[in-house]
C-alpha cells in the first residue's frame, strides 16, 4: 500500500519544482521529512517468531518421491493470526544405524524442501537416529558412519540453504540433543572425556564443511562450544566470519525449566536461576550474533510465568520458539496476556520513524531514523536497498543501503548518499526493500517493517512516499 505524502509535503512540492535536465548539477531539491505511524500487528517476517513442530514417519525409508508435510497447511499458518514462518524439521535417521542414507531418503528430503519454499516458510533442520531413550539400544551410529552421512546431506544442504534457517547439531544421542548418548565414542549424560568432547567437535566440524556459510550452526548447551572453541567470547570484530566460533549459536529444548533448564545452563541446585551464570553470561553474548532457538518443556513457575518469559526471551537474545510445545506452558503465556507480546517481538521488529530526504551539493541523501524493538537482531546475512520508482515512466533506481542488516539494534539512524544526476526530474515513489539474497523474487521472504500503511505484499517493499526531483 502507497504511503501518501502529509499535507505539508505535498504543499511543498508545489511550492517548489526542480530544473529539468539531468546531469546538470544545478537542480535545487527541496528537503522534506516523512513521519510514520508504528503499527501493532503481528507480522510474518522471515526467520523469527514461531515455529511449528514436524517429523519424517517411516515412510520416508520406503516410499518413493513422499512427504508428509501438507503445504496448503503450512500457507494457512504464515497467513493466519499467528503469522508463523519457521517450521522444525527432524529428520530421523534410524533405518542407517549401520548402512548409508539411502538415495530415497534423500530425495524425499528435497521433496520436503520444495514444499516448505513453496508455502512460503523456511525451516530449522536436526537430524537424529532416535527419539527414544535406552541403556542398551544404540542411540546413533559410529563416529565413521555419522561422518560419511554428514558428507551425504552437503549436496542437499547446499541445494536448499536459501530456505534453511539454521542447522542444529544433532547426530548424537537421544533427539539428537547430545545427552543421552550411550556411547563410549561420544560420552553421556553429563560425563564426557577430553577424547569424547574431540569426537564431538569432529562431528561439528563435518557440520560446518557441509554447512553452507549463509546457515548458522546450532548446539544444545553453551558449555558445548565453550568445551569445543573455548571461553573467547564473539565481538563485533569477530562476528560474522567463516569460522567455527563465529558460526555456531544455540538451540534451548528446556526453556525455563528446573536445573538451569534441564542442564543447559551448569548450576549447583534444582531450583537455581541460571540468569547471572557464567554459561547465561556466555550465551547472551554470542546470541547478539546467532540464532537463539528452541521450546519449553513442562510447568516451572515463576521461571515459565508470561512475565518472567518474555524478560528472559529478551535477555538471551531469542528469535525462535516452539508453538506446540509444552502446551501448559503455552497456554499459560496465552491467558496471561504475554503471548502476544512474544508474537510481535521474537527476534527483530524494525520500526521506521522518520525519512528526512535533503539536498547536499550533487547528492541527495537519505536519512532512516529507525528502531528495532524486538528481542534480538536479524541474525542472517540480508541487502538493503532504496528503490526510486519514477512514476510517469515506471524506471526504477536501485540504491545499496550502507552497513549490515545483522547490527541494527536499538534506535539507529542509516544516512544513504544518492546521485542526484543519476535521477531524472520528476515524481518518485521511495521504498526500503530488504529481499532476502537468495529468493528476491519472492516477496514473502522481505522484511516487513512493522508500521501502518507502507506494506506492498505484492513486491516486498516498505513504501516510503513519494518525493519530486
Amino acid at each position: 500500500m502507497k504511503r501518501t505524502l502529509s499535507a505539508l509535503a505535498a504543499t511543498l512540492l508545489l511550492m517548489y519544482g526542480c530544473d529539468v535536465n539531468k546531469n546538470s548539477g544545478k537542480n535545487t531539491f527541496q528537503d522534506q521529512v516523512f513521519t510514520y505511524t508504528e503499527s501493532d500487528a503481528i507480522i510474518a517476517n522471515p526467520e523469527r517468531g514461531l515455529q511449528k513442530y514436524s517429523i519424517t514417519d517411516d515412510s520416508y525409508y520406503s516410499t518413493a518421491d513422499y512427504s508428509n508435510i501438507d503445504e496448503a497447511e503450512l500457507t494457512e499458518w504464515r497467513t493466519g493470526p499467528e503469522k508463523i514462518t519457521v517450521l522444525y524439521r527432524y529428520f530421523l535417521l534410524g533405518d542407517f544405524l549401520e548402512s548409508e542414507i539411502s538415495q530415497a531418503y534423500l530425495e524425499n528430503i528435497q521433496n520436503d524442501f520444495n514444499r516448505i519454499r513453496n508455502a512460503g516458510f523456511k525451516c530449522l533442520v536436526r537430524f537424529s537416529y532416535t527419539n527414544r531413550q535406552s541403556a542398551t539400544e544404540p542411540q546413533q551410529p559410529t563416529k565413521a558412519l555419522i561422518l560419511q552421512h554428514i558428507n551425504q546431506l552437503a549436496p542437499v544442504l547446499e541445494e536448499n540453504k536459501d530456505v534453511i534457517v539454521a542447522h542444529q547439531a544433532g547426530f548424537i544421542g537421544t533427539w539428537g540433543e547430545w545427552y543421552y548418548t550411550n556411547s563410549d565414542e561420544f560420552g553421556t549424560d553429563g560425563s564426557i572425556n577430553e577424547t569424547q568432547w574431540a569426537n564431538r567437535r569432529e562431528v561439528v566440524y563435518a557440520m560446518h564443511d557441509a554447512t553452507p556459510m549463509d546457515i548458522p550452526i546450532q548446539v544444545r548447551y553453551p558449555e558445548a562450544k565453550i568445551s569445543m572453541y573455548g571461553e573467547t567470547e564473539l565481538t563485533d570484530a569477530t562476528a560474522y566470519k567463516d569460522t567455527p566460533q563465529a558460526r555456531v549459536g544455540f538451540y534451548n529444548d528446556a526453556f525455563l525449566n528446573v536445573w538451569g533448564d534441564m542442564g543447559t545452563y551448569r548450576v549447583s541446585g534444582e531450583n537455581e536461576n541460571p540468569v547471572g551464570t557464567d554459561d547465561y553470561s556466555f550465551l547472551q553474548n554470542e546470541t547478539q550474533y546467532l540464532p537463539m532457538t528452541g521450546e519449553t518443556n513442562g510447568l516451572n513457575s515463576p521461571r515459565t510465568d508470561g512475565e518472567n518469559a518474555v524478560e528472559e526471551m529478551d535477555l538471551a537474545n531469542w528469535s525462535i520458539i516452539n508453538r506446540d510445545y509444552h502446551p501448559d506452558v503455552v497456554n499459560g503465556w496465552i491467558d496471561s496476556g504475554y503471548f502476544d507480546e512474544m508474537l510481535k517481538n521474537l527476534g527483530y521488529r524494525l520500526v521506521l520513524n522518520q525519512a528526512s530526504f535533503s539536498q547536499n551539493g550533487d547528492m541527495l541523501e537519505v536519512t532512516l531514523t529507525m528502531e528495532n524493538k524486538g528481542y534480538a537482531r536479524p541474525f542472517r546475512e540480508r541487502e538493503a536497498y532504496l528503490i526510486f520508482k519514477n512514476s510517469s515512466t515506471g524506471e526504477e533506481q536501485i540504491v545499496s543501503v550502507p552497513g549490515d542488516v545483522r547490527t541494527w539494534e536499538g534506535e539507529f539512524e542509516i544516512t544513504i548518499p544518492v546521485e542526484k544526476s543519476e535521477l531524472e526530474s520528476g515524481v518518485y515513489e521511495v521504498s526500503l526493500h530488504l529481499p532476502d539474497r537468495l529468493l528476491q523474487g519472492r516477496p514473502e521472504f522481505a522484511i516487513q517493517l512493522a508500521n501502518e500503511d507502507m506494506w506492498d505484499s505484492e513486491t516486498g517493499r516498505n513504501i516510503l512516499g513519494e518525493i519530486q526531483i
